[in-house]
């Protein structure tokens, strides 16, 4: 009997970066989704400031393109009880 590991369960610096990269890469795009899905649910409570306050459409029109942005990044945002762990 031998003490040396077999290839696939060593785990080598190139590998353990490799898992710290996947991972990190994971919370990001999560904290980007979330952020993008509560900026498109709160966007549309500054519609209406943004029509009293501003004289033309400027900004309205780019209130709305934002929350579109939101809309499309955050569309896949799940609520932390719902994601499966591994």
């Amino acid at each position: 009997m031998s003490n040396e590991q077999s290839p696939s369960t060593v785990r080598t610096p190139l590998r353990i970066g490799a898992t710290l990269s996947r991972q990190f890469r994971q919370l990001t795009v999560g904290g980007v989704r979330a952020a993008a899905f509560w900026a498109a649910v709160l966007l549309p409570l500054a519609y209406l400031p943004a029509i009293y306050v501003t004289e033309g459409s400027g900004v309205l029109l780019a209130l709305l393109a934002l929350n579109m942005a939101c809309v499309v990044i955050g569309h896949e945002h799940n609520h932390p009880s719902e994601r499966e762990y591994p």
